[in-house]
């Protein structure tokens, strides 16, 4: 059930708006530095939008979820995780 709630959390990350705050800031650092640890090359998770950079971020909430490094919302973390790198990326 909560692999299914995490998933679920997860392919909503983009979709939200930033209603619900991430309660620790360092989780969400967490998220954008794994993103672009997984995805070295920044023009290319750039270019591919709003899609690319949630199914990004998704995986990386998921599997930090998975391991206990995100204690508050995943689904809020993964939010603003999105924001920043979608930030970064001009927009």
């Amino acid at each position: 059930m909560k692999l299914a709630l995490l998933i679920g959390a997860a392919v909503l990350t983009l979709s939200m708006p930033a209603a619900f705050a991430a309660e620790n800031p360092a989780e969400v650092a967490a998220v954008v530095a794994a993103t672009k640890a997984a995805n070295p090359d920044n023009a290319a998770l750039c270019k591919s939008g709003p899609t690319g950079i949630s199914a990004a971020v998704s995986a990386q909430v998921r599997t930090l979820a998975m391991g206990g490094k995100i204690k508050g919302n995943p689904q809020a973390v993964g939010a603003e995780a999105g924001q920043q790198i979608g930030k970064g990326c001009g927009g």
